[in-house]
């Protein structure tokens, strides 16, 4: 007897360890999509942390870029030469000429949430221009365009431009502050150019001659038009019949 009480007490301390006065009857809570989505939010917020680098000394305003990337397997950014050597054209000069070195490197900028739409982040190629003294903040092209037009491959010429000529002042600056800005900002950029030359892609453009072309749009471009439907002729007016004179017999 004393040994069945033995038992049941075990089995008694089992059953309690195992959770046997859980109540069965309710089933389990599933997550809804929302709370699942803002798992997911967690957990790839803290991988993007776990990435992010601190481009927060660079040219760029918040929100802050959160990696590289490698801007050539992009479609927007994979006619980069010709969009550089366009870029060395739009100088008007004879940069053309002469070898030119330029550096490019891509940041990556987080996403961003509109409503319950979540956007991805946008791609930026930023590229240093060595004879040129600039810097230029590129958003990509037309890559479909520019292969069938070299005039389309110009994105870069009209690219966002940061001079580095310490000569060069802001243009209507009055204040002292003014001045103080751009200090700071070219001491930015200096950075972005320290960065490309670690993270970016540099590149070589030999002297070469620029297509006939130029920027020049051909003369009498468009479909011709039609030309204008003449009159029809119009059909010759007898002459008003001569009234006889009195002097004339009459027939």
């Amino acid at each position: 007897m004393r040994l069945l009480s033995i038992f049941a007490l075990l089995f008694l301390i089992s059953f309690l360890w195992h959770g046997g006065l859980k109540d069965r009857s309710a089933p389990d809570k599933q997550a809804g999509p929302e709370e699942v989505e803002e798992v997911m939010d967690a957990e790839e917020a803290e991988v993007v942390q776990a990435e992010q680098e601190d481009f927060s000394a660079l040219i760029f305003s918040q929100p802050y870029p959160v990696r590289h990337f490698d801007f050539e397997q992009e479609a927007v950014f994979s006619l980069i030469e010709t969009e550089i050597k366009n870029l060395i054209i739009g100088r008007n000069d004879d940069s053309f000429k002469v070898k030119n070195h330029l550096c490019a490197v891509g940041y990556e900028f987080p996403r961003t949430q509109r409503g319950r739409t979540r956007i991805p982040g946008k791609k930026e190629v930023v590229v240093y221009w060595k004879e040129g003294k600039t810097l230029h903040r590129w958003g990509g092209g037309d890559p479909k365009a520019a292969e069938q037009d070299f005039y389309n491959a110009r994105s870069l010429v009209y690219s966002r431009s940061i001079p580095l000529d310490p000569n060069q002042g802001v243009i209507g600056e009055k204040e002292e502050t003014d001045r103080d800005k751009l200090g700071d900002y070219k001491e930015r950029a200096e950075k972005v150019i320290t960065d490309c030359e670690a993270h970016g892609k540099s590149y070589e453009i030999e002297p070469f001659a620029p297509p006939p072309r130029g920027f020049k749009r051909p003369e009498g471009g468009g479909r011709p038009r039609p030309a204008p439907a003449r009159p029809a002729p119009e059909s010759p007016v007898p002459p008003a019949p001569v009234a006889p004179s009195p002097s004339s017999p009459v027939v």
